[in-house]
């Protein structure tokens, strides 16, 4: 396993990286497209890299880094790289009595407001019956965050995401009412519209214009672009409407 090219992979996960970040990895994915007449990355000095086909992107890393290992996410890609290492153990799972790195596919994590965050695992969650109500949160930033933001939202109490969400957080949700708190693009949408569960809405802030006009995230909506669907759910016509008007998105950490 080539661990530091695969923390430079990790960089094109929402973004795109400057070329004096992944140079190394450039190095190794020039060479490969060049031995296999392929053409899915493009670096150049001074401007940010872009993959420009997944499918081949991915192909390259479980060949050439990950030991023939089949990676088809930048999920997949973190559990190889925070496998080894108690010092990353610590820091994703929050304690550092821990000893295995996986912790988050077992717990639904779950924070009342004003109170201290819990990691539940599947036993823990029987105190919690369907009429329950809860918002998702999708970034780590944001959830930790959440008590300065809580008066926002219709619930709460608040369960983190991570993105896509683990399997026992999906089993949580699914007989529940919840108001998603997602990025502010197209991989929110993408997101929302993956999850089965009881109720759902899109949480919409009153000045999300605004913040598309402050700040937003041009080089993101590029990397999503091919990800936007023909048609979506009538509640996030709001947030289509704006990605199309502004050609650009915007995360959900500006929101305060």
């Amino acid at each position: 396993m080539n661990k530091k090219l695969l923390k430079q992979v990790l960089r094109f996960e929402k973004t795109m990286p400057t070329f004096s970040i992944i140079r190394d990895l450039n190095e190794v994915i020039v060479k490969y497209q060049s031995e296999n007449g392929l053409s899915f990355f493009n670096a150049k000095r001074g401007q940010r890299a872009q993959v420009t086909h997944e499918k081949h992107f991915f192909e390259f890393v479980s060949s050439e880094l990950a030991d023939g290992k089949n990676i088809q996410s930048y999920d997949a890609i973190k559990k190889i790289v925070y496998a080894d290492t108690r010092e990353e153990n610590i820091r994703h799972s929050g304690d550092s009595k821990t000893n295995y790195v996986r912790v988050f596919d077992n717990v639904v994590v779950i924070k009342k407001r004003g109170e201290v965050a819990q990691l539940l695992q599947k036993k823990d969650l029987m105190h919690y019956d369907a009429k329950d109500t809860f918002v998702a949160v999708e970034n780590g930033e944001s959830f930790l965050n959440i008590d300065s933001l809580a008066s926002s939202f219709k619930y709460d109490v608040f369960v983190y995401l991570g993105g896509y969400a683990n399997t026992l957080t999906r089993e949580f949700l699914k007989d529940k009412e919840v108001e998603f708190f997602l990025d502010f693009d197209i991989e929110g949408m993408n997101i929302y519209e993956s999850f089965e569960v009881d109720a759902k809405s899109f949480f919409i802030p009153h000045n999300l214009e605004e913040l598309f006009e402050k700040y937003p995230n041009t080089e993101l909506y590029k990397k999503q672009i091919k990800n936007l669907k023909p048609h979506y759910d009538a509640k996030l016509y709001t947030l289509v409407n704006l990605i199309k008007k502004y050609h650009t998105v915007v995360e959900q950490e500006v929101y305060r």
